[in-house]
């Protein structure tokens, strides 16, 4: 990922990448909406108004869904 390209597309280059890490579908989903949450400011704090996914899902994602949680923290080192 070049430094150069414009921070909003390195940003979706960069959720695409994490996206494809997770096995199945639903887990991507709900990756897809951790991601969203994590960067909209006005879900930061309320992870009730995440409306792709319920809240369980996020919760069954970060704490029982097992999928290379590691892939996703190297590629974000990359950055």
């Amino acid at each position: 990922m070049s430094k150069s390209q414009a921070p909003g597309k390195r940003i979706r280059i960069l959720t695409d990448q994490c996206l494809a890490v997770p096995t199945t579908s639903y887990q991507q989903r709900s990756l897809e909406a951790a991601l969203c949450m994590f960067m909209d400011t006005a879900t930061k704090t309320a992870p009730h108004r995440t409306e792709l996914v319920s809240k369980n899902a996020l919760s069954r994602l970060l704490n029982e869904s097992s999928w290379d949680t590691a892939a996703c923290w190297e590629l974000l080192a990359q950055v």
